[in-house]
């Protein structure tokens, strides 16, 4: 398989084999994930699978390096919220805490992914802007890029170590992705979003956001080197997770 930023025409060092979802992500829940939708399974099943086998020869070995800082950004930011809903939902001790994350460079991860997703699942051509964002770090356009969305009550999101969902236009471009990552609802969009649903809201690249329980905040502040939104995405835990797994949509605290 060729690399999908051949296009760059910078391409050296020969094939290089990448894991399209971060090696040090997946590592996150050991040697093994469980994974479904990819061509090679029958509709519905579910696969447990090891992380060497999320790998595949899309990038040349110079593409490959320049994008291998991202994973610590993707790493970093898994685990503030793997962590924080594991010691809400199951540990005695909610104690407060805070990190913070470049979110410009967790954009550019999350592009990452979705690129290798399609270029392995799909067998998508990667559009030029995509690869200049990526590998010359041409900023995001207006009202494009990371976007939190959901409504007031709950949602069943059921925690997935990431989940990916494209989103197509009516000509069959990519008009964005949502993802579920930690059982957050994520949107990486490509134009300002209309997810279709007047009780829905979507928040552009917030402040921060916070998870909080008995009075003690653990909190993810995102510095941001361009336009952002602002505010602060709140999930108040008040009990144990419920029997379906449903996690409170975030609700969007103004500045």
């Amino acid at each position: 398989m060729d690399c999908y930023a051949a296009t760059l025409g910078d391409c050296s060092g020969g094939a290089s084999a990448e894991h399209y979802i971060s090696e040090s992500v997946l590592r996150l829940v050991g040697t093994a994930v469980r994974v479904s939708g990819f061509p090679w399974q029958a509709e519905g099943v579910r696969q447990d699978i090891g992380i060497g086998s999320l790998s595949a020869n899309i990038l040349c070995r110079r593409h490959n390096e320049r994008l291998s800082s991202l994973d610590e950004i993707g790493k970093a930011f898994v685990r503030a919220l793997k962590t924080s809903f594991d010691h809400a939902f199951e540990g005695p001790d909610f104690s407060d805490e805070s990190i913070t994350i470049d979110g410009d460079s967790l954009e550019r991860w999350l592009l990452k992914v979705l690129c290798g997703v399609l270029t392995v699942m799909k067998g998508h051509s990667i559009p030029t802007l995509w690869l200049e964002i990526l590998f010359r770090d041409k900023p995001f356009p207006q009202h494009h890029g990371l976007y939190f969305f959901g409504k007031l009550g709950k949602a069943s999101w059921l925690f997935n170590l990431l989940r990916l969902i494209s989103v197509p236009t009516k000509q069959g471009d990519i008009a964005g992705a949502k993802f579920g990552i930690g059982g957050v609802p994520i949107l990486l969009a490509f134009g300002k979003p209309d997810l279709g649903d007047p009780q829905f809201s979507s928040y552009f690249r917030p402040d921060s956001i916070e998870i909080s329980k008995g009075g003690n905040i653990k909190k993810i502040d995102f510095k941001w080197h361009g336009d952002k939104g602002g505010g602060t995405v709140t999930f108040q835990i008040e009990g144990p997770l419920d029997p379906d797994g449903e996690l409170p949509l975030p609700m969007v605290k103004p500045d």
